[in-house]
């Protein structure tokens, strides 16, 4: 259910505690620790996180990219394997398991361990984004199977981020752990699908493949996928959004 009352009181309240100590290192600790605090399990679910809210976070002034939502291409199924088995690398350390770890644009071709080239191609008649892979040095087209419907894409886009809270932190590092001072909460409402694809087109909006190996244990060589999804950059996020609204 959605309550804009209650989150806003329950992020005040957080705020209010000052720098707090990150309940988790790397770049996930921000969110983790925000959760953490204002009470949310963690999940990977494919709905909104607290109070009808998807919650995500930032430390202030980066411009690093945020993940609006993980999915699988809508075909072939399986698609992640296929593409890791087909066009993945060899861990260093495991020669015989790969991995595929690439971000790739619809306005410009990436370039992949100096192989291949990965590009997002908008199909606007079919529907469809496609992931198109080319040889990077004859520039010919290798495999372009693999897309995702407009369907699938506007569904996850209502269902997951209709409702988006935006939470940006102060950052401190204090005898070696890291501090966060949650100061500002945007709340952004109203995506549309047309928007998305528009940033989409422009570069805005990046696709992640990151799509490993199992390095031991009973499934040692299977798929790990460690969240193959759309990103964008935190000062870009409100492009996707007609409605926004500043919390501090």
């Amino acid at each position: 259910m959605i309550n804009k009352s209650k989150i806003i009181e329950n992020f005040l309240k957080v705020k209010q505690l000052g720098f707090v100590k990150s309940t988790r290192s790397n770049n996930t600790g921000i969110g983790k620790t925000f959760e953490d605090y204002i009470g949310v399990v963690e999940n990977n679910i494919c709905e909104p996180d607290l109070f009808g809210f998807e919650i995500k976070s930032q430390r202030e002034l980066s411009s690093s990219y945020v993940t609006l939502f993980t999915k699988s291409p809508t075909y072939p199924p399986k698609a992640n394997t296929l593409l890791r088995d087909n066009y993945g690398v060899p861990y260093e350390e495991n020669k015989d398991i790969k991995h595929l770890h690439t971000s790739m644009f619809a306005s410009r071709p990436n370039t992949y361990f100096n192989k291949y080239s990965f590009q997002l191609l908008n199909n606007e008649e079919e529907e469809r984004i496609y992931i198109n892979i080319s040889d990077l040095h004859t520039g010919k087209i290798i495999d372009n199977s693999t897309y995702y419907s407009y369907q699938v894409l506007k569904s996850t886009l209502e269902r997951k981020l209709n409702k988006l809270f935006f939470v940006t932190a102060q950052q401190e590092t204090m005898d070696n752990d890291e501090y966060f001072h949650f100061t500002k909460a945007e709340i952004y409402t109203e995506p549309t699908f047309e928007n998305f694809i528009d940033l989409l087109n422009r570069g805005i909006i990046m696709y992640d493949i990151r799509i490993g190996s199992y390095k031991s244990g009973k499934k040692y060589g299977k798929p790990h996928d460690h969240g193959s999804g759309f990103r964008i950059k935190e000062t870009d996020i409100c492009r996707l959004y007609n409605s926004r609204e500043v919390v501090e």
